[in-house]
């Protein structure tokens, strides 16, 4: 690989456009393996309860809405305590009804 191509894939790579052509093309010249991942940025355990958080708002939304509109809200503790009973189901339930 000329040193007017090493120059080219470095400014492609210092403006997010390099391609993963071009990266395999400089791992085989490098005689290197190509590897590429996805870290997250929040551990596994952290993703699913806030995952299951999500979950168990959205399935109490409509039940909090008709309970308003039938002047039978349920306020404060209560409605922490509804969301907190609601993930903790579904967290020691089937992972499947998270996703």
């Amino acid at each position: 690989m000329s040193h007017a191509g090493v120059r080219k894939l470095e400014n492609a790579e210092a403006s997010d456009v390099i391609t993963l052509a071009s990266l395999r093309k400089l791992a085989e010249a490098l005689d290197c393996e190509l590897q590429y991942a996805l870290v997250p940025r929040t551990s596994l355990s952290q993703h699913v309860k806030e995952r299951a958080e999500s979950v168990a708002r959205e399935r109490l939304r409509p039940i909090a809405h008709s309970m308003a509109l039938e002047d039978q809200a349920v306020q404060g503790p209560l409605t922490k305590l509804q969301l907190e009973l609601a993930i903790k189901e579904l967290l020691e339930g089937s992972r499947r009804e998270l996703w």
